[in-house]
């Protein structure tokens, strides 16, 4: 605790008036005016009091004597441990500049667009319970200087003739990009981050541990070479555009690719700083998930996973669908065949939707955009390999028969990572499976449908056989993405066991086979309709689901903490 030089009562860092004010006698001071401790101003450390909550590993540091309370990022009551420590100072801070008032205000705000979200959201009470915590980001300061030279032509006709001009355009680039900056703390998403950003550096200062007194601070777990890529990725981007929009190379056809531009712009980091950015942070746990609302605490830009109602979603699809089958009814007859072809559309949705979904969760659950907490992952799984192999080699390094010892865990990651070198090595030669599917699904709608136009007509070939041809078409895509799905599920954490584009498969093969029947009775139709629809509805219902399953996160750290050898022991 600050102690106020006039009574002795604490000081906390008030928002409003942007000085430390104490809690008994309202006396503001400059937050570099008050000493914080012995020599702590001039050393490279400072001392905090670090928190891991029991839940889910999570770290937070307060400069307080007293203990906290819960923990920020799950919602938990209580702290497995506490310790005193000296943490390396980081040289900037952007202070707060929204209060919890602001805070809350901007969150009720962005409620009201949500309209699908559940209830428990919208609960006063849990806006209440936002924090404010100091996050630890890093700061790349580049620069780029030198020659650039492209290829360029330009084309024109003359006669019957067309004339291409050739073009060597060069020139100097001499640009500066400060305060580029990335989170340094893996409990901290990287698409949480980039949705709140961006942070405006005009208000950054000195940093002082006066500016932490009453909010929380996470810990720098993320070393500055993680994004260092990433930052010289992102200003080589950006002077790329630049050329591109703004320079005598405008309008001109390049023959340089965009890689290859971008490569000659030589791009160096000059300085890596740390700092700390001030963010509202609540949270939502269920289970063994959390949700976040997070608002940026300088400009109140606010970031939400915000899970479905699903009764909600349905009561309003069902009022959207009722209005549409009026206004179709007016226009169109709805006769069975129609009725078949309706629900191949929507099988045909719904098991493309759900093959996407399985791949985005599989994308998260794996934190495949989330380059600090895949550093973290895997500097932890190092150290526990180094460890495991200590063990082993203990009696048999000298002869050299010891050996790694792998976790479940460990082969998942391994044949996810292969898994995803593949599909990039598809995708960069242009032979994706995806789009071999969908190919092969024009061909079969394409078939039936000029066949019906021209001389299967004449060979007697009714719309109920386009019907089931349209039915066998989507039939075999649900086949083809209930194998894609189960093998994401497969590699997944996540408690699933088999792929609901079965119900889709089952719906098909019903529909294929009435309309390749045609049963001369009407309800026959109406009652392969009715349970395809309940078979489509189930495979749309775990597909909202999972979409609520992502926009939940596993617990921060989890797997880092789970303890044992991740075995099941």
């Amino acid at each position: 605790m600050i102690q106020c030089p006039n009574c002795g009562g604490g000081l906390k860092f008030d928002i409003s008036s942007q000085q430390l004010k104490c809690e008994s006698c309202s006396s503001l001071f400059d937050p570099y005016s008050v000493n914080y401790g012995s020599g702590a101003e001039e050393s490279t450390e400072y001392d905090v009091t670090i928190f891991r909550c029991p839940q889910c590993g999570g770290e937070i540091v307060s400069t307080d004597e007293t203990a906290a309370a819960f923990c920020s990022y799950c919602g938990a009551s209580n702290y497995l441990e506490s310790r005193i420590s000296k943490e390396k100072k980081p040289e900037l801070i952007i202070p707060f500049k929204k209060t919890k008032k602001d805070c809350i205000d901007a969150y009720a705000g962005f409620m009201k667009r949500a309209i699908f979200a559940p209830n428990v959201y919208r609960s006063s009470g849990l806006a209440d319970s936002f924090r404010g915590i100091y996050m630890p980001y890093w700061l790349y300061d580049m620069s780029q200087r030198g020659g650039i030279a492209v290829r360029s032509s330009t084309s024109h006709r003359s006669g019957d003739y067309i004339i291409t001009d050739h073009y060597r355009l060069s020139g100097n680039i001499d640009n500066y990009y400060n305060g580029v900056s990335y989170d340094a703390s893996s409990s901290f998403a990287d698409d949480i981050s980039t949705e709140i950003a961006p942070f405006n550096v005009k208000d950054i200062t000195g940093f002082s541990p006066s500016f932490l007194s009453g909010f929380y601070g996470d810990i720098a777990d993320v070393g500055a070479e993680t994004y260092r890529d990433t930052a010289s990725e992102l200003a080589q981007e950006a002077t790329y555009n630049y050329l591109m929009k703004s320079t005598p190379i405008k309008g001109n056809g390049l023959e340089d690719s965009k890689e290859s531009i971008k490569n000659k712009i030589r791009t160096n980091v000059n300085v890596v700083r740390s700092a700390m950015f001030p963010v509202w942070f609540m949270s939502y746990r269920q289970k063994d998930r959390v949700a976040y609302a997070t608002i940026n605490g300088q400009t109140g830009r606010v970031s939400a996973d915000l899970p479905v109602s699903i009764p909600k979603y349905f009561v309003c699809a069902a009022i959207i669908a009722a209005v549409l089958f009026l206004i179709l009814q007016m226009f169109v007859t709805l006769t069975p065949d129609i009725l078949m072809v309706a629900i191949s559309v929507v099988a045909l949705i719904s098991v493309i939707l759900y093959n996407y979904e399985m791949g985005k969760i599989l994308a998260k659950e794996n934190y495949e955009d989330d380059k600090g907490m895949q550093d973290r992952m895997e500097r932890k799984r190092q150290e526990r390999l180094r460890a495991q192999q200590g063990a082993t080699f203990s009696q048999d390094n000298a002869a050299g028969q010891g050996a790694y010892v792998i976790t479940e865990n460990d082969m998942k990651q391994s044949v996810y990572r292969n898994t995803k070198k593949k599909t990039k090595v598809k995708k960069k030669n242009g032979v994706h499976f995806g789009l071999v599917m969908f190919i092969v699904f024009v061909v079969f709608m394409l078939m039936p449908l000029s066949l019906d136009v021209g001389s299967a007509l004449l060979a007697g070939l009714g719309i109920d056989k386009i019907c089931g041809f349209v039915a066998l078409a989507v039939l075999i895509v649900a086949v083809l993405v209930t194998g894609m799905a189960g093998k994401k599920i497969k590699m997944m954490k996540a408690e699933k066991h088999f792929s609901s584009t079965i119900f889709t498969v089952i719906a098909m093969v019903l529909v294929m086979v009435v309309s390749f029947w045609d049963p001369p009775q009407d309800i026959i139709y109406y009652t392969v309709a009715v349970v395809s629809m309940i078979c489509v509805s189930v495979n749309l219902i775990d597909l909202m689901a999972s979409y609520n399953y992502i926009a939940m996160r596993p617990l921060p750290q989890f797997d880092m903490y789970r303890g044992g050898d991740d075995r099941g022991n």
